[in-house]
């Protein structure tokens, strides 16, 4: 029976058909998933006898399947396993389609969130956080953007076997940083940059944005932004993180679209457009989104619509989570995090959890969990990435850097500005009945007395460790 085709009718593959590549050939057994490129069969490498993805890519647009397995093969130089991206054997041309063979991965973060109903723990979200950014960092280091990041292309590798191992997958819209120009037409809807919108130049920050709204589609179980209209994404980014500086507004080239010039003397040089002169403006439709985020003032207000943290710990855990989503959130490209930066971040290194020698069940469940990510091989210096409310939480000494390996390790210094702390987010009432009481620091967030014992043994044991060299410490 056919169980590939489409309305073309020029393609058709059927259950046990072999497919001849160019280093082997493949026995066909069932459909996995179908999507806008195409559709993807599994399928037995019969060199091998081990199963494989092969994704079947539409024979129009005629570039679209040479351009996956051109990105592919230019990716393949790294190691693809160790830098948490899926394995490419081979690319070949069946009946007038490119095909490409990948291995057999088990389900994308959308299916896994959709088929859970309920958001994912930030320790958990900590572990598909820490491989994204060892894949983004490796990406980056071979001057390439992925331009695709969203839940359908990050897939879990065998969630029963190894909880929470993802890849990164579907590299037909990587490009160059070189080559990429403002204009260019990449991301999906709701996990696209604000400088992709309004036509500023573009790096390889679109990719740290796009993971950013990845982690908060995670701990919400709901997407952050909208994702049908650009219209309605930046009218959330203004509602809840501000409205971009006037010099970034000055530089994009589809700033018209969405802000008109203010006449006269203002503190700001631009305004936001209502959605009738939008409409008017460029002539397409908008029409106001049903999204979670219609009622955020704030990235903060998140923390009301996940589920309650348990223990101070967690508590904790989900301030380290907010503090790197605004900065991988950042509306500024140049101020946003760095891969290499968020590897070294507090909810990265879990150097904010006390170490005592016999931790809490938070603690120690969240370690065994980041122990399914790869090692490397090849350490990457990163340095501490401490933040202000780390000094005014703990009091901390001056850290310093030392080389680590990107599972473990620390970040470069930021020169990053901006107070993006968490500025007074409700306590849990689980917590704020914690024994030894919250304070509020000077960046108006909260933190646990430093009069417990396992803080005051926590910095004990940094003291020791740590040498008089300093980190620049970067606002929370």
């Amino acid at each position: 029976m056919s169980f590939l085709s489409y309305t073309e009718r020029d393609f058709q593959v059927h259950e046990n058909d072999i497919l001849s590549g160019k280093s082997c050939r493949y026995l066909v057994r069932n459909l996995k998933g179908e999507g806008s490129f195409g559709q993807v069969a599994r399928c037995i490498k019969l060199d091998t006898m081990e199963d494989v993805a092969v994704k079947i890519i539409r024979k129009y647009p005629t570039w679209a399947g040479k351009k996956e397995a051109s990105a592919l093969k230019e990716v393949s130089i790294l190691d693809m396993n160790k830098n948490n991206m899926v394995k490419f054997f081979e690319s070949f041309k069946y009946k007038g389609h490119v095909c490409v063979v990948l291995e057999m991965l088990d389900k994308s973060l959308q299916d896994f969130v959709n088929e859970r109903m309920k958001p994912l723990c930030v320790s958990e979200i900590r572990v598909i956080t820490q491989q994204l950014l060892v894949a983004l960092n490796a990406l980056k280091g071979i001057g390439l953007v992925h331009a695709d990041i969203k839940p359908d292309n990050v897939m879990l590798v065998n969630h029963q076997l190894q909880p929470f191992r993802v890849k990164l997958i579907d590299f037909g819209f990587t490009i160059r940083v070189s080559k990429i120009k403002r204009g260019t037409a990449v991301q999906a809807l709701g996990y696209r940059a604000p400088e992709v919108i309004l036509g500023l130049r573009l790096s390889e920050a679109i990719d740290m944005w796009a993971l950013g709204c990845v982690m908060a589609f995670l701990y919400l179980s709901l997407h952050l932004y909208p994702v049908r209209c650009e219209y309605e994404i930046i009218r959330i980014i203004v509602q809840m993180q501000g409205q971009p500086d006037d010099r970034l507004l000055n530089a994009g080239s589809r700033t018209k679209d969405f802000f008109s010039k203010n006449k006269g003397f203002t503190q700001q040089l631009w305004s936001m457009k209502t959605r009738t002169e939008y409409v008017l403006a460029t002539g397409q439709e908008s029409q106001r989104c049903r999204t979670i985020s219609n009622k955020y003032t704030r990235l903060d207000d998140m923390i009301a619509d996940h589920p309650e943290p348990k223990t101070t710990t967690e508590y904790e855990d989900t301030l380290a989570f907010i503090s790197l989503l605004k900065r991988m959130l950042r509306v500024d490209s140049v101020k946003r995090i760095t891969p290499t930066e968020a590897l070294g971040h507090r909810f990265i290194t879990m150097r904010h959890f006390p170490r005592d020698t016999d931790p809490d069940l938070y603690v120690a469940s969240s370690r065994v969990n980041m122990s399914v990510c790869p090692p490397q091989d090849s350490p990457v210096e990163i340095n501490c990435f401490v933040t202000s409310s780390e000094v005014s939480h703990y009091g901390a000494p001056a850290v310093s850097p030392h080389t680590f390996s990107t599972a473990t390790g620390c970040d470069d210094k930021s020169n990053a500005g901006n107070n993006d702390a968490t500025n007074g987010a409700a306590l849990p009432p689980s917590v704020s009945g914690h024994p030894d009481g919250f304070n509020t620091g000077s960046d108006g967030g909260y933190f646990v007395s430093v009069k417990t014992q396992a803080i005051r043994r926590f910095f004990s044991s940094m003291s020791k460790a740590m040498c008089c060299c300093s980190v620049d410490v970067v606002d929370d």
